[in-house]
């Protein structure tokens, strides 16, 4: 048995080398997560609706809106569409290819995201089975929040701009930084969070400033001095968009709010009941132990993670943040600390042979589990409150609307005409406001104080709610319409 075992091993081995091996393993690395989402095809944001109206809303006025025009609470207040540029592309996709545009669009990001993060694992220097295993953690540790919104624009986009800051620090040179400000003007006009890069990049650009403080003198030098230059010029490029300097109003209200957290199970923090929380604790405990492994506890390494950290672990909307930088810290630790077989990488042939078989798998899966608008149609009605808003398109019912914090984004596209009086919208109605309803959602006392409630003549609400049978017992309100989703009242 022994003597098998031996004659064994160096054949495994040249196996796990051969790029053949390693061309079937990345080829199901990078198709897994769109493959398992064609399968089971879902529209997991509820802020898909309100992205769309907004969309075509900028496509019809041919300017940015200035002001809410979809809820009646925001009406004629200041609201600053902080994802323009997406909305567009989200309207300009529905256009050509309908709801299955979306589904293709979060086919691309599933198979993007995994292929970004590798990517950047590799350029910094890291081994090909840790970065597939590290990549592959990172890309399954976001499993509840992969969906076709902007966010995943930003994870895209932090995961480039740490490539291209670690890059720029390892060589010394700053060439790598002229494309940031580009990015970030991007970023700005496509998701609130591009705040969340330029912390990142303002880590590095003052990491000199850090050890001098702290009288640390790291083996690889800081940034050169005129990467602050480049910090400086991407914060401007920032205020290059539509909004200019008021889109900074937005990231202060956010950073103010307190009560998203929690009344919105996204931004609930892990609860640890699910595999893939389990799975981006081992990732940052294997950050911490590479960083250890190094010996070299850099305040830059130290600083980014903890920023990271806590930022990750208040939201599990956020964990995409801390596992990427993960990732990171793990490349640059062990890129000389682990001394593995090295491999430089497929060569462009091969590359162009990998990029077609992924297209081939999941264009077969695509065709194969047969998705299409009609799925698509069908899955909204088992999710949100379709059959409630054809009952009310039916018997042309009025507002004002009084409806949950979940379905406002999906009735700002289905019931234009009626403004909601909640949707996911928190720069619009406020940190109170979200509480208030998310006490409404649980029917706790004073629901029947709201003064929404006290206005509405039509009310949508979700069926399984406490509320729900708190208003069939309100003599205020008469219940017109349910099925499994939603309950339909209108005042007597």
């Amino acid at each position: 048995m022994s003597s098998l075992l031996a004659k064994a091993r160096p054949l495994f081995g040249r196996l796990l080398s051969t790029e053949s091996f390693r061309f079937v393993v990345l080829l199901a690395a990078f198709t897994i997560p769109a493959f398992a989402y064609i399968r089971h095809v879902y529209m997991a944001d509820p802020d898909f609706g309100w992205h769309l109206r907004a969309g075509e809303w900028i496509l019809a006025h041919h300017s940015v809106p200035q002001t809410d025009p979809f809820s009646s609470y925001g009406a004629g207040k200041p609201w600053y569409d902080y994802s323009w540029l997406f909305d567009i592309l989200f309207a300009g996709i529905y256009r050509l290819f309908g709801l299955a545009g979306f589904a293709l669009l979060e086919v691309a990001f599933r198979l993007a995201i995994p292929v970004c993060i590798y990517q950047m694992a590799r350029q910094l220097g890291l081994n090909f089975w840790l970065s597939v295993l590290s990549s592959g953690a990172a890309a399954y540790s976001m499993s509840s929040i992969y969906a076709p919104r902007p966010g995943m624009f930003t994870i895209l986009f932090l995961t480039i701009e740490l490539q291209l800051l670690f890059a720029a620090l390892l060589s010394g040179r700053t060439r790598a930084l002229f494309f940031l400000p580009a990015m970030f003007w991007f970023w700005a006009s496509i998701h609130i969070q591009f705040i969340h890069g330029l912390i990142v990049f303002g880590i590095f650009a003052g990491e000199s400033v850090l050890n001098y403080l702290l009288r640390y003198k790291p083996r690889v030098p800081a940034l050169p001095a005129n990467s602050i230059w480049f910090f400086f010029i991407s914060i401007l490029a920032t205020m290059l968009t539509p909004y200019g300097w008021r889109l900074y109003s937005t990231v202060f209200l956010y950073a103010g709010q307190k009560h998203i957290y929690e009344s919105i199970s996204e931004m609930l923090p892990m609860s640890f009941r699910e595999p893939f929380h389990f799975v981006l604790l081992f990732l940052v405990l294997g950050a911490a132990l590479a960083l250890g492994w190094s010996r070299e506890l850099r305040p830059l390494y130290l600083i980014l993670f903890a920023f990271s950290g806590v930022i990750g672990f208040r939201s599990i909307k956020d964990v995409w943040l801390l596992a990427i930088v993960s990732v990171a810290i793990i490349s640059v630790s062990l890129r000389a600390s682990v001394n593995l077989p090295a491999w430089t990488g497929f060569s462009t042939r091969n590359q162009f042979a990998l990029g077609v078989c992924i297209f081939a798998v999941l264009a077969v899966a695509w065709r194969r589990y047969d998705v299409s608008n009609s799925w698509i149609e069908m899955g909204l009605a088992g999710k949100y409150p379709e059959a409630a808003v054809r009952f009310i398109e039916k018997n042309q019912l009025q507002g004002p609307l009084y409806n949950d914090f979940s379905s406002g984004g999906f009735l700002i596209w289905r019931l234009p005409a009626i403004p909601v009086s909640m949707d996911g919208r928190t720069n619009v109605h406020g940190d109170e406001r979200v509480k208030a309803y998310a006490d409404s959602l649980r029917g706790l006392p004073g629901w029947q104080k709201d003064p929404d409630l006290a206005r509405a003549n039509l009310i949508i609400w979700p069926a399984k709610s406490p509320l729900s049978g708190l208003l069939r017992c309100d003599s205020r309100f008469k219940e017109v319409f349910a099925d499994p989703q939603a309950v339909v009242f209108v005042r007597r």
